[in-house]
C-alpha cells in the first residue's frame, strides 16, 4: 500500500462508513457531497459513489469530475489499457446507459475486479465486480505513477533533513515543557508511537528507549505523525517544508491554521480542497513569507519566549532559507545565517532604559551642562573647587568634553536603537 496514490490513501481510511437508518445521516457522507461541490444535498441516501470518489481526489488535491454520475469519469483524465493500483474504475450498472458505478481499483481475482468505493452495499467497502460490466479505467490527466509517489517521498526526505538539522539531537531541558527530546521526537511523542502510557513506571525504560532510538523509527515517526497528517505531500515544495517544520514545533493543528491563515482562507484547522487550492494558486514565495512572518508573531506570544525566543526565530529564518531554496532561489546557508532586518529589529523583549546608550548620552550632556550651574543651590561647588584647584580653563575644557561625549553618545545610541525601552518603577526615599 506504500506505492498507492494519496486518494487512496484516504478512501482506505473511509472504509466502513455507510449509511445510517431511519431519518438519520452519515455526516461524513454529507461531506463527500460538500467536497465535490453539491452541499444541497442533505441525505445520504442519495447515490453517493461518485461523490466519495470525487471527495478523496478533490482532498488529495486532484480536480474531479464534481459530478454526482459514475459514468462522468468515463471522459475524466487518460484512459488505461491495463489498471494501476489507486485507478478510477467505471462500471455500467443495469440496461439503463445513464447509470453506472465507479470506485479504485485495488486488484484483481478469480471472481473478478476488486474495487473500493462508497455507496457498495450502502457501504465503503471492497468489492468485487464482474470484469464484463466494466467500461474502461482511468488515470489523472498528464501524470504518472511514478510522479505521484516519487517526489512526494523526496521532498519528504529534503524536509526531514532539514527538521532534523534544526532539532538537533538528544536534550532534557528542564524549562522545555516537551521534557526528554532527541530528534526532535519528544518522550511523549516516542509513547504514543508505541502505544504505552507515560508514566512514573515507564517513563525510565522509554527515555532509554528514546537515547537510542533509530533512525527508521524517527524517520517513520515523522512521516506518520506529522507529514501525512499535516497534508505536505499534497503541497507544493516550499510551502510543504516550511508547512512540515510548523507541524513538528508548533504541533499539526496549529501549524494547519497557519498555513490557512498564510493562504488567506478560513482557519478552521482542518485542510481540505479549499485550503490545498489556495495554496497551489498562491505565489509560493509571497505564501511562505506570510508564514513565516505567522510562525514568528506565534513565538513571541509564548511566555518562554525570553529563554528560547531567538532559536526560534532563527529556525524560522532557516526554514525560509529550504523553503525558498525548493522554490528555486538561492539564499545563505542556514549555519551562516544572520538575522534578518525584521528579526532583529521586532524580536526582543523591551529592554531596560540603563541598558540604552541614548539614555546614557542624554543624561552626560545634562550633567556636565547643569551640574556646574546648580551644583552650589544642592551643596556642590563644583565650579568654585575646579577653579581652585585646576583654574576656570580646565572646568571649561572638562564641560565641553562631557557635553561634547554626551551628545556623541545620544546621536550614535539613537542610530544604533533596536527594540523599545521598557518603564520600570523607581522609587526614592529621602
Amino acid at each position: 500500500m506504500s506505492d498507492e496514490p494519496a486518494w487512496m490513501a484516504l478512501a482506505r481510511r473511509d472504509l466502513g462508513q455507510a449509511e445510517q437508518s431511519g431519518d438519520a445521516d452519515n455526516a461524513r457522507i454529507l461531506r463527500y457531497f460538500r467536497d465535490v461541490g453539491h452541499g444541497e444535498v442533505r441525505h445520504d441516501e442519495v447515490a453517493w459513489c461518485a461523490a466519495f470518489a470525487g471527495s478523496c481526489l478533490e482532498r488529495a488535491g486532484v480536480r474531479s469530475t464534481r459530478s454526482l454520475m459514475a459514468r462522468s469519469y468515463l471522459g475524466w483524465g487518460e484512459a488505461l489499457a491495463e489498471p494501476r493500483p489507486g485507478c478510477i474504475v467505471v462500471f455500467k450498472r443495469g440496461l439503463d446507459p445513464r447509470l453506472g458505478h465507479v470506485g479504485f481499483y485495488v486488484g484483481a481475482s478469480s471472481a473478478g475486479l476488486l474495487v473500493l468505493s462508497g455507496n457498495q452495499a450502502n457501504s465503503v467497502r471492497i468489492a468485487s465486480y464482474p470484469r464484463s460490466r466494466l467500461l474502461g479505467f482511468r488515470w489523472p490527466a498528464g501524470t504518472l505513477l511514478a510522479s505521484v509517489k516519487e517526489p512526494a517521498m523526496a521532498l519528504f526526505e529534503h524536509a526531514l533533513t532539514h527538521v532534523l538539522a534544526m532539532e538537533g539531537g538528544w536534550s532534557n531541558d528542564p524549562a522545555d515543557p516537551g521534557g526528554a527530546t532527541n530528534f526532535g521526537i519528544t518522550i511523549g511523542d516516542y509513547a504514543r508511537h508505541k502505544g504505552v502510557p507515560l508514566n512514573r513506571s515507564s517513563a525510565s525504560g522509554l527515555e532509554a528507549e528514546l537515547r537510542a532510538i533509530s533512525p527508521e523509527t524517527v524517520r517513520t515517526i515523522y512521516r506518520t505523525d506529522y507529514w501525512q497528517p499535516a497534508r505536505c505531500d499534497l503541497l507544493p515544495g516550499a510551502p510543504a517544508v516550511m508547512h512540515f517544520d510548523a507541524a513538528v514545533n508548533h504541533g499539526v493543528g496549529r501549524a494547519a491554521r497557519m498555513l490557512q491563515q498564510a493562504a488567506e482562507v478560513a482557519t478552521d484547522g482542518a485542510i481540505g480542497p479549499q485550503t490545498l487550492a489556495a495554496a497551489r494558486s498562491s505565489d509560493e514565495l509571497k505564501l511562505i513569507a506570510r508564514y513565516a512572518d505567522i510562525r514568528r508573531s506565534a513565538y513571541r506570544r509564548l511566555p518562554i519566549f525570553a529563554r528560547f525566543g531567538r532559536g526560534w526565530l532563527r529556525r524560522v529564518d532557516a526554514t525560509l532559507i529550504a523553503a525558498r531554496t525548493m522554490a528555486g532561489v538561492i539564499d545563505a546557508a542556514p549555519e551562516t545565517l544572520q538575522p534578518s532586518k525584521e528579526t532583529t529589529m521586532t524580536s526582543n523583549e523591551p529592554k531596560w532604559w540603563a541598558q540604552s546608550l541614548t539614555v546614557w548620552g542624554t543624561i552626560i550632556t545634562g550633567l556636565a551642562t547643569v551640574l556646574p550651574i546648580i551644583g552650589p543651590f544642592i551643596g556642590l561647588n563644583i565650579s568654585g573647587t575646579l577653579i581652585a584647584n585646576f583654574g576656570d580653563q580646565v572646568t571649561h575644557i572638562l564641560q565641553a568634553i562631557g557635553g561634547l561625549m554626551g551628545t556623541f553618545m545620544a546621536i550614535v545610541g539613537r542610530f544604533r536603537a533596536s527594540v523599545p525601552l521598557q518603564q520600570n518603577l523607581l522609587t526614592f526615599r529621602i
